[in-house]
């Protein structure tokens, strides 16, 4: 160390003291409690999708707290301040749409967090705590979504919004006296009460819990990290997201929600009683998930050895699909007596079959209770690439070039107005970013 640190001349070791002196005073912090890992190879992303999902919820407070200085939460100017930012202030395209899309990014990553471990069965293992807080995060995090899009008034966020006023005034006992003090007493208190859940409680919330559900030991990978934020930045260049048609009372436009609202939606259009279809049946699945710990208490953590719950995290991952591409398709029927959009005869025995389906297949070919003794397979040879260092550091400068070029390209195009192709070409950049990364860590490990 100390060969090292006079080999790096002056400037070296005024920045090695720094990094001393920062660690030795962050120690008394509860910042270092947490301890982050940089793999030296690359992994496998779905062990730390955790992590992936609270970098974005990063990105969501950055970009949020930059629309909050031109966003306007009344009733009267809400959607035109909106329109400002997507239209005239500097940037504010770039903002708004990687935040749209960051929320359904998040929202992605942690459905996708929690079937992992569900199958994988990282709920056992002392791991409960750990379990329940990442469920409620999760409801919290899709409540969290769903208030931010509702704030821009438009007709597809009052659809949402008349759901849940709905729901809210149609729960027992309790409901309509939280109803005032949740929604207030129309759309002036219902705006401001959204926003302040959006902005602080929620956030709140969800720091708390991921304080109690973040395990010390944390995977950062500089380089699947880029390109996740690459992935984010390109989908928003790709589809960016519209204003839609501002609220107005007296026109009826048909409009479904957003997709991680379309089951739901899906089950209401049904027929079936608002607070049943609406509350209580997602209530029950969250519950389902949330008692899975503490009834699966067998000492297996493979899912081909737990043929029930595996039956069961299979048919609700199918349940989740189907009815959010059925409520997504929904159109209401031309009948001046109903507004049932989705026939009960036809989603219910379906969704039943499914279910059934799922048992079968998971019992009968995925996870069956009596297998006989089979042979032991192949272990599977990893595919490598193993690019000699020369070429490593060849690729490196090449990539750097492109990188180069396409920043050019992507200012020019901001420049001309062609903002959803620059917002592409950064993603672009930022993925490219988390290639070079990811060669250059292979180069440096080959040189050891």
């Amino acid at each position: 160390m100390t060969q090292k640190t006079e080999e790096s001349g002056p400037l070296g070791r005024v920045f090695d003291e720094f990094v001393k002196w920062l660690v030795d005073r962050l120690e008394r912090t509860p910042l270092l409690s947490f301890r982050f890992q940089i793999p030296r190879l690359f992994v496998s992303p779905f062990g730390y999708l955790g992590t992936l999902t609270a970098i974005v919820f990063a990105v969501l407070g950055i970009t949020g707290a930059l629309l909050m200085f031109y966003y306007r939460p009344d009733i009267q100017y809400a959607y035109d301040s909106v329109k400002q930012i997507q239209e005239e202030i500097e940037f504010g395209f770039f903002l708004r749409n990687i935040h749209y899309h960051g929320s359904n990014f998040m929202v992605l990553l942690a459905i996708a967090h929690m079937f992992y471990q569900y199958f994988s069965g990282r709920y056992k293992v002392k791991n409960e705590i750990l379990w329940v807080t990442g469920v409620i995060l999760g409801t919290v995090t899709v409540l969290e979504a769903f208030t931010g899009y509702d704030l821009i008034l438009n007709q597809r966020a009052m659809l949402a919004v008349n759901i849940a006023v709905g729901l809210t005034n149609s729960a027992p006992l309790l409901g309509p006296q939280i109803a005032p003090i949740l929604l207030g007493g129309g759309l002036y208190d219902l705006i401001i009460r959204f926003y302040a859940l959006h902005v602080f409680i929620l956030p709140m919330v969800m720091l708390l819990l991921a304080l109690v559900h973040f395990p010390r030991n944390l995977v950062f990978d500089p380089p699947m990290v880029a390109g996740v934020l690459g992935v984010l930045f390109i989908g928003a260049g790709l589809f960016p997201v519209e204003l839609g048609t501002k609220y107005n009372p007296t026109q009826a436009i048909v409009e479904v929600p957003e997709w991680y609202l379309t089951a739901i939606y899906a089950f209401i259009r049904t027929g079936l009683e608002r607070f049943t279809s609406g509350a209580l049946l997602p209530l029950l699945f969250i519950l389902f998930f949330l008692l899975v710990p503490f009834v699966d208490r067998s000492k297996k953590l493979s899912w081909k050895e737990r043929p029930f719950f595996t039956a069961a995290g299979i048919s609700s991952l199918v349940l989740i699909v189907v009815t959010t591409v059925w409520g997504f398709y929904t159109r209401p029927r031309v009948d001046a007596f109903t507004a049932v959009y989705v026939e009960p005869l036809i989603f219910y025995p379906v969704l039943l079959f499914l279910i059934a389906t799922s048992f079968i297949i998971s019992y009968k070919y995925v996870a069956p209770l009596r297998k006989e003794p089979a042979r032991p397979a192949p272990k599977p040879r990893p595919i490598t690439i193993q690019l000699p260092y020369e070429w490593s550091v060849r690729v490196i400068v090449g990539l750097l070039a492109v990188t180069g070029i396409l920043a050019l390209v992507a200012f020019q195009q901001y420049v001309e107005g062609l903002k959803n192709l620059s917002l592409f070409n950064l993603g672009v950049i930022i993925a490219l970013f988390g290639l070079v990364a990811h060669i250059y860590r292979h180069a440096m490990n080959q040189i050891k």
